[in-house]
């Protein structure tokens, strides 16, 4: 009986295999535990890091430099395109020799609209002249044409240049442009007593190869001299009283940009503002408004300083030898004497102004010896020192971090738990919350509920951390929310930030970190290909 029992259950065992289908593979299920993600946070990813400076006993402060405005060349005069065109008719005819002067040293002045600008000389940094002669003279001609008043390296700009002869009423061309890059021109004329006005010379005569050729009152010659995109890097004259109008523009301040929420409260600022003026004329500005602009709550904060709505004088510029001496004036803004503190606590991402500046409020006082160099403009700037000693309130920062799992096809994850380790080096809580983003860099889910507290490192009496403090957290993972952190690349780290020392302002140090590490304790289903 025994022997029928164990044959019958050996032929069952057998039938069973052998009916298995062959495509059917092989799986099963492993626990594997496994870093994720390790990184040191420490200030430079929260603020702009370029403009952080350690001091000497390694507390942070920021140092922030910008120009808010900074005049342009356009702003005072620009040289517009322009042409000297010239018709010249021989009023009977003429029989005229090899060699012979047809035309001899025509000069034509042009003068330039610069409104109350006027110009005595200017230096081009770029610019082109275009010469074209049109002629239905029936030989050769040759032309010097000349520039006598620009020169480079004290030699005038002069040209030689051949025409070709007329066929028929077909005119001989000769079309070239020339680069005025580096000349000095004179702008007095051909007398020396006019402004803004240069001058151009040409002779023509028969080519000395040519032959003997009849030139009647149809034979004509056409002169054009186009100057363009004429560009100054210096200029000298006297440059009019008038009054430039700056309404309602704006400067980017990007030191707070990681910073989405929440409020500071900083010790000191350390703040000038700073007007140079490189141009040798003088100008009055009167600021009508400065303000810290903050874009994601739409809060301004408008200066309040006796600066505003007051006229500012400031002095001329010096030369000599090609040096410059800018006129400098500072306006430290304190929180004695102006609401600047206010501002910075505003967390602005731009600051906002409106201004008029008066080119020579006493007139033509040096004599017409205002100069400007196209590099060297006014500006107003801004110098400002923060101690990074604060009050912090839900200080939100956000940051945004790489994510590498090793996503193999063949692994199935069934559950899990991710094990988030933080050691925080700052002297405060932390409201951490991480979120998953997709390929749009947007989020789609959190991997916590809701805002994890970090505790804060410990202090000592000087309010200085003496040790990180590390806190542990489980956070058990369904299966549809592990697979979608499975399969993410980046994170979104969100961190609000609270002084829990209030009301005592806190030192931020260079030593100070936030070392984040996420373990996944994942379960697997591994099939076999």
């Amino acid at each position: 009986m025994k022997k029928s029992i164990v044959f019958t259950s050996l032929l069952i065992f057998i039938l069973f295999f052998s009916c298995r289908k062959e495509t059917q593979k092989p799986s099963w299920d492993v626990d594997v535990l496994a870093p994720l993600l390790n990184v040191s946070l420490d200030i430079n990813n929260l603020l702009t890091s370029s403009n952080l400076i350690a001091n000497a006993d390694s507390s942070l402060k920021i140092v922030f430099q910008n120009d808010i405005y900074k005049f342009s060349l356009d702003t005072i005069f620009k040289i517009a395109d322009t042409t000297i065109k010239k018709v010249y008719i021989i009023p009977f005819p003429i029989t005229f020799t090899p060699g012979q002067i047809v035309v001899n040293n025509s000069l034509s002045e042009t003068t330039y609209n610069l409104n109350a600008v006027q110009l005595k000389s200017t230096t081009v940094k770029s610019g082109f002249v275009r010469y074209q002669i049109k002629s239905l003279i029936k030989e050769v001609t040759t032309f010097i044409y000349s520039i006598p008043c620009a020169k480079l390296n004290g030699v005038p700009f002069s040209i030689n240049v051949s025409v070709p002869a007329a066929v028929g009423q077909i005119p001989g061309v000769y079309d070239q442009t020339f680069d005025l890059s580096g000349y000095v021109i004179n702008l007095t004329g051909i007398y020396n007593n006019k402004v803004n006005t240069l001058y151009t010379s040409f002779t023509a005569s028969v080519d000395p190869a040519g032959q003997p050729v009849l030139i009647n009152n149809t034979d004509s010659l056409i002169i054009s001299n186009t100057f363009f995109d004429i560009s100054p890097i210096y200029a000298k004259g006297y440059f009019g009283q008038n009054i430039f109008e700056i309404a309602a523009a704006e400067s980017k301040f990007a030191i707070f940009n990681k910073i989405t929420d929440g409020t500071i409260q900083l010790e000191n600022v350390d703040f000038n503002f700073k007007i140079e003026n490189p141009i040798g004329f003088d100008a009055r500005i009167n600021f009508n408004n400065l303000s810290s602009i903050n874009s994601r709550t739409g809060n301004i904060v408008n200066l309040s300083n006796a600066i505003i709505g007051s006229p500012i004088n400031i002095n001329r510029a010096s030369e000599s030898g090609g040096n410059v001496f800018p006129s400098v004036a500072n306006f430290p803004l304190t929180v004695n004497n102006s609401n600047i503190k206010q501002m910075i606590e505003n967390m602005p991402d731009k600051f906002g102004y409106s201004m008029n500046i008066v080119s020579n409020p006493l007139e033509n006082i040096s004599g017409s010896n205002d100069f400007i160099y196209a590099n060297k403009l006014l500006k107003a700037e801004i110098n400002m020192e923060i101690p990074l000693s604060l009050v912090a309130s839900n200080l939100t920062l956000i940051d945004t971090l790489d994510l590498n799992i090793n996503n193999n096809t063949n692994q199935k994850v069934n559950s899990g738990t991710i094990k988030l380790l933080v050691d925080n080096g700052f002297p405060f809580d932390a409201a951490l919350q991480i979120y998953l983003l997709n390929e749009a860099q947007l989020p789609v889910d959190s991997i916590f509920e809701s805002f994890n507290i970090i505790d804060e490192a410990p202090i000592n009496s000087d309010l200085r951390v003496i040790q990180k403090k590390l806190t542990n957290i489980n956070i058990p993972m369904s299966e549809n929310k592990m697979n979608l952190f499975y399969n993410t690349k980046k994170l979104l780290l969100k961190v609000k930030l609270n002084s829990s020392s209030q009301p005592n302002y806190i030192k931020i140090y260079s030593d100070y970190k936030i070392n984040l590490k996420i373990i996944g304790d994942f379960n697997y289903s591994v099939e076999l290909k």
